[in-house]
C-alpha cells in the first residue's frame, strides 16, 4: 500500500512510501500518527516543492502517515 509520509515540524516536506505491514509503518520513524489522507491536488498546489508528476501518487495513497517531531495542534 502507499502512503504519504509527512511531518509535523515542516509543512512542506513529504515523501510517498510503500509499505506492507504495521511493521513496515513503525519502521518509518519511531514516533508517528496515521490517518486517513485528506489531501488532494487542490490543496498541495499551495505546497511548495510539490511535484505535479506526485500528483497521481497523491491520488493512490489512502493513508497519511505523520512524523511526529513537533508540536501537533
Amino acid at each position: 500500500m502507499l502512503v504519504l509520509v509527512t511531518k509535523a515540524s515542516d509543512d512542506y516536506w513529504y515523501e510517498f512510501k510503500e509499505v506492507n505491514t504495521i511493521e513496515d509503518l513503525l519502521k518509518i520513524d519511531d514516533s508517528i500518527i496515521i490517518k486517513p489522507n485528506y489531501y488532494n491536488k487542490d490543496v498541495v498546489q499551495y505546497w511548495d516543492g510539490f511535484k505535479e508528476e506526485d500528483i497521481s501518487k497523491l491520488e493512490k495513497a489512502k493513508v497519511n502517515v505523520i512524523i511526529y517531531d513537533d508540536y501537533i495542534e
